[in-house]
C-alpha cells in the first residue's frame, strides 16, 4: 500500500450554510460540491482553496450528539501560504480569530488562527 496524499478533511459544523459562508469570505475558499447524491438524503459539501481542488474540506452537519461533540474540536490543521505574514493581516481585518501572530519559526513563518467553531489552522508560509 503507499499512500500518495490527503484528500479530504472532516470539519464538523452546525450550519452548513454559515460554515460555508465563513471558509468562502474568511479564507478564499471554493465551492467543489455541494448536493446529496454522494450520500442520499444529506448535503455533501465541500470546499478548498482557490484552484485546489486535490485538498477538500468536508463541511459535515452535526446530526447527532457524537458528532456536535465534535463540532470545533479538531486538530491542528497546517493550511500553506506564499505570505504568511500578508495573509494573516488580511485575515485579521476579516475579523477572523488571531491566536498566535505570525513569528519566524526554524521551518518558515507561522501563524495561528481559528475557524468560526474554535478549529485551530496553522498558516505556515517562507520566510
Amino acid at each position: 500500500m503507499v499512500i500518495k496524499s490527503i484528500s479530504h478533511i472532516t470539519v464538523y459544523v452546525s450550519d452548513q450554510d454559515q460554515a460555508l459562508r465563513w471558509y468562502q469570505n474568511n479564507l478564499g475558499f471554493e465551492v467543489c460540491m455541494d448536493n446529496d447524491v454522494m450520500l442520499p438524503g444529506k448535503r455533501w459539501l465541500t470546499v478548498c482553496p482557490a484552484g485546489n481542488q486535490a485538498l477538500q474540506f468536508v463541511l459535515v452537519l452535526a446530526s447527532n450528539e457524537e458528532e456536535q461533540s465534535r463540532v470545533g474540536n479538531n486538530l491542528m490543521t497546517v493550511l500553506a501560504s506564499n505570505d504568511c505574514i500578508g495573509d494573516m493581516a488580511t485575515l485579521a481585518r476579516q475579523e477572523v480569530e488571531i491566536v498566535g501572530p505570525p513569528e519566524e519559526m526554524p521551518w518558515g513563518i507561522s501563524g495561528i488562527i481559528r475557524d468560526l467553531y474554535g478549529n485551530p489552522y496553522n498558516l505556515v508560509g517562507p520566510r
